[in-house]
């Protein structure tokens, strides 16, 4: 939002003062364009966004809410916390989202969905796959908060999206790139 207000200030200085001010204009633009791009160009983006960001809010909630009740902070409170604020459409109900991902993950649930991504989009011979889904499966294998927001935020992709699309998401998330 306030990029979009420094983009029109530049372009009324630029008008009204100096040219000088367009530099300031195409930089601002690029800038915006390449936001655009990196939002827009994968299909999972669309949902991993708004719900981190939401994640965000929720977590900070629960945060507050243990320490005002003396308590640990409770992963499925946020988690819970954080579909109620989405609100996607689902064909099954938050709390059975949850504890099916949960299963999920102890299962290596995605292996199939990452070894297909890898073999049709990324080209991956299916020899050189096995070792790659051996160290995410050990990762998978975690106790990590951050992880288990993610595999809600995939389930959500999966049932908006498809299933091709959370294996994609999976494979970005382990490898780093889901930020």
């Amino acid at each position: 939002m306030i990029s979009w207000i420094f983009l029109i200030v530049f372009a009324v200085l630029s008008y009204v003062y100096s040219w000088w001010f367009t530099i300031g204009i195409a930089v601002l633009s690029l800038w915006k364009l390449g936001h655009w791009y990196y939002y827009s160009s994968r299909p999972w983006k669309k949902v991993h966004f708004p719900m981190m960001h939401a994640y965000a809010s929720t977590c900070g909630y629960e945060i507050g809410q243990a320490e005002r009740d003396g308590r640990e902070f409770n992963l499925n409170a946020a988690l819970l916390n954080l579909l109620k604020v989405i609100n996607p459409k689902l064909s099954i109900s938050h709390e059975e989202l949850i504890q099916r991902e949960f299963q999920r993950c102890k299962a290596f649930y995605d292996k199939p969905l990452i070894q297909r991504y890898l073999v049709e989009n990324k080209g991956i011979d299916k020899t050189k796959i096995d070792p790659i889904l051996e160290k995410i499966g050990q990762s998978m294998h975690t106790s990590d908060n951050g992880l288990m927001v993610r595999m809600v935020i995939a389930s959500v992709i999966e049932e908006q999206l498809s299933p091709m699309d959370r294996g994609e998401y999976m494979f970005e998330v382990i490898s780093g790139r889901a930020k």
